[in-house]
């Protein structure tokens, strides 16, 4: 337990949960319909009753987030019926969930009695639960879920349950590191019933810094997946991308370098509108004109005269 409590002191968590703001969440459920997600089995699993999406069938589709992400904190409340059974699904390809992420569980405590590394806020069937939560059926429950690239922690009621270094763990070392987010359908029996509202994401590379910091990392997996978070960040990036480029590391000034084309072929690409595209070629210029490195400055150039060509 000793162990435990400095690995969470370590990572700047609490045994309260997180406390990122919620300025910085973003609604995934607007209460209303199910618009954003996807059901890809042929009978839906999920619908919208009084603002909360109900998993009521048995053995219906699972839901995905149409977005994918990678490093995020993710939050819900959720309601079990007295045998209920669903789950979350992270990091994953909706069309094969399993072998490409993991599954946190969420589970009624029903006999047959179910052990610490099947119950709710395990990573099912990979990472046992190092403090079992409040599994009360009928009331509503908060989960949080912390993907930190290869860190995940997990926190029912505002009590971390579970901490995982995917590296440390066999079977999870070739997950996905970014993908979609998923609810399990119910898998009790008929009558029984999963509730989730309140269901949002603070996307943390959607921060330049934390998205920088990746490119600095040992792991070629990490590394790539913060390659992918940069390009997606676009313009926004492009100064920090330029300080990388000019810097000394040799893995973030090849990734800098790689991501900056990315970024300016993306933005000249057949159907790229001409606001990004605009927006590139301000940020290019604004960086050539400060930048103290030579090669930096040559290769910005040789950007630019890409991004302007008509």
């Amino acid at each position: 337990m000793k162990t435990f409590i400095i690995c969470l002191a370590w990572l700047g968590i609490s045994f309260s949960g997180f406390t990122q703001s919620n300025n910085y969440f973003q609604s995934l459920f607007n209460g209303k319909d199910l618009s954003g997600w996807q059901m890809p089995g042929e009978v839906a699993g999920f619908d919208v009753e009084d603002g909360i999406m109900v998993a009521v069938p048995h053995n219906g589709s699972d839901i995905f987030t149409d977005e994918y992400f990678g490093n995020y904190i993710l939050r819900f409340d959720y309601l079990l019926s007295e045998v209920g059974n669903s789950g979350v699904l992270i990091r994953c390809d909706p069309k094969d969930p399993w072998r490409t992420g993991v599954e946190i569980q969420l589970l009624a405590p029903w006999t047959p009695y179910r052990d610490d590394l099947h119950c709710t806020g395990s990573i099912y069937g990979h990472v046992a639960v190092s403090n079992r939560p409040d599994e009360t059926t009928g009331i509503w429950h908060k989960m949080e879920i912390k993907c930190d690239r290869k860190i995940i922690t997990v926190s029912v009621d505002g009590q971390v349950t579970t901490l995982a270094n995917i590296d440390t763990v066999p079977g999870m070392q070739d997950k996905h590191l970014y993908g979609a987010i998923g609810f399990q359908s119910n898998h009790s029996k008929e009558g029984e019933y999963a509730y989730f509202r309140n269901i949002s994401v603070y996307d943390m590379d959607s921060d330049v810094d934390y998205v920088a910091a990746g490119f600095y990392d040992n792991d070629a997996r990490v590394r790539k997946q913060a390659w992918t978070a940069a390009e997606n960040l676009g313009p926004n990036m492009i100064g920090r991308l330029t300080s990388m480029y000019s810097g000394s590391n040799i893995m973030a000034h090849s990734g800098a370098k790689q991501v900056l084309f990315n970024i300016v072929n993306k933005s000249t690409a057949p159907g790229a509108s001409f606001s990004e595209r605009d927006k590139v070629i301000h940020v290019l210029e604004n960086e050539i004109e400060k930048n103290q490195s030579v090669t930096a400055s040559q290769y910005l150039k040789w950007l630019l005269k890409m991004a302007s060509a008509r």
